[in-house]
């Protein structure tokens, strides 16, 4: 009951819901699967899994099963982390929960420049939502994600990284720029978000946290832009917008180290807007490894 083989058969089949997939996942033949279960719930005197529903429903002594097999691999996790420790970065892995956004504007030169230091680190990416990539932090399949603080105490720790602020965004030779001849200048122009009341805008889809701040914008102005697109993310809105499909919002960060063959044209808020810190967080009873933290340094 307690082999890795074993464990990681349950946790397989609990995420994929059927036999069939899960054994596609782990390799081996739905026969093998299905016997390597059995033998477990043999063992356990009782089913993990509701065999009548689909898809597949752990039982009681099933969701017993399930955390205290996660216990295990948090803890194979974490050892396999502090062994990789020793080697003094001759071997490894870090693999990092972000977004598409952060993955494109703040990794990928910390990917290429510790890639060059350090050749035999592999480095992963896995992206997703903020809740997705909370998730992936507490079950221990990331390293760290960047997410912005606040993050529970009880539940991770955090390493501030940086402070993003938040700025409008217009197509180039929009109206609103021609007043500056369509020439961006430093420091950026301040503008009321009530001047995109009607105008066509791209906003962000509804579990993107950049919503949030949008919504408070639209309230504490009293306007309704035209939405004309939900983005996934604020690179692809800043992308849009680039191309003239429409205003929205993005970050300094976006700003900074977007590539634009045509850059949109940039406007700081009148209105406050809430701060982003972004920072590194892990699960407390997770550790850093020596490989995450030097890694860190290259983002820093």
């Amino acid at each position: 009951m307690i082999d890795e083989h074993e464990w990681r058969s349950v946790l397989q089949v609990a995420k994929d819901g059927t036999f069939s997939q899960a054994a596609k996942h782990l390799y081996i033949s739905q026969p093998s699967l299905s016997q390597c279960i059995k033998k477990i719930e043999s063992e356990l005197g009782m089913q993990i899994f509701e065999r009548g529903q689909s898809p597949l429903q752990l039982t009681e002594a099933g969701r017993i099963y399930i955390e205290a097999a996660r216990k295990m691999q948090a803890l194979r996790q974490n050892l396999l982390k502090q062994v990789d420790d020793l080697s003094e970065l001759r071997s490894g892995q870090v693999r990092i929960g972000s977004s598409r956004t952060r993955s494109v504007c703040l990794l990928a030169d910390a990917m290429v420049a510790f890639n060059q230091r350090y050749p035999n680190i592999q480095l992963a990416v896995v992206e997703g939502s903020t809740s997705r990539l909370r998730e992936h932090v507490l079950q221990g399949h990331v390293d760290f994600a960047l997410l912005y603080a606040p993050q529970e105490e009880k539940l991770f720790h955090t390493i501030p990284l940086m402070e993003e602020k938040v700025l409008a965004a217009v197509p180039p030779q929009h109206p609103l720029s021609q007043s500056f001849h369509n020439v961006q200048t430093l420091p950026y122009p301040k503008i009321s978000f009530k001047a995109f009341d009607g105008e066509p805008f791209i906003a962000l889809k509804p579990h993107r946290r950049m919503t949030g701040i949008y919504d408070h914008l639209c309230r504490a102005t009293g306007s309704t832009p035209k939405v004309i697109f939900e983005a996934d993310s604020i690179l692809g809105a800043a992308e849009l917008c680039a191309k003239g499909m429409g205003a929205t919002l993005v970050t300094d960060m976006v700003i900074e180290r977007g590539l634009w063959q045509n850059p949109p044209f940039f406007f700081q808020l009148e209105e406050p807007t809430e701060s982003r810190q972004l920072v590194a967080a892990y699960g407390q009873n997770q550790h850093l490894s020596k490989a995450a933290q030097v890694f860190l340094q290259f983002i820093r």
